[in-house]
């Protein structure tokens, strides 16, 4: 899963934040310094999609929603994207690396449980 711009600029601003936080929140962040501000369903939009795909949790809280980073980093993207792509044989792969580093391993371990 590739993500676009703005959608990398909604997820940078949920990783800085590490709290919840709302469409409004986002879209004032993301409208410093520009000239042509974003509106604010843009921004809404973006945030339900990138909830659809699991990358941000959101919870009710009061008339809209407050949404979290579901995922570290892009690191952690990037991860998603590899075992969706390769699937059993990235994990493979991923586990024999770690056989290296035991604590690797039982975070590997750990992720796996999580996974849908």
């Amino acid at each position: 899963m590739t993500l676009g711009a703005l959608e990398s600029a909604v997820m940078r601003v949920c990783w800085e934040v590490q709290a919840p936080v709302t469409v409004r929140a986002v879209l004032d962040r993301l409208n410093e310094g520009r000239e042509r501000p974003l509106a604010y369903t843009t921004v809404m939009t973006v945030m339900t999609r990138l909830a659809e795909k699991r990358l941000l949790d959101r919870a009710i809280q009061g008339r809209g929603y407050a949404y979290t980073a579901a995922v570290a980093d892009e690191a952690a993207i990037a991860v998603r994207e590899v075992l969706r792509a390769h699937g059993d044989a990235a994990v493979a792969h991923f586990a024999a690396e770690a056989s290296l580093d035991p604590q690797l391993r039982d975070r590997l371990r750990r992720l796996l449980e999580q996974s849908p």
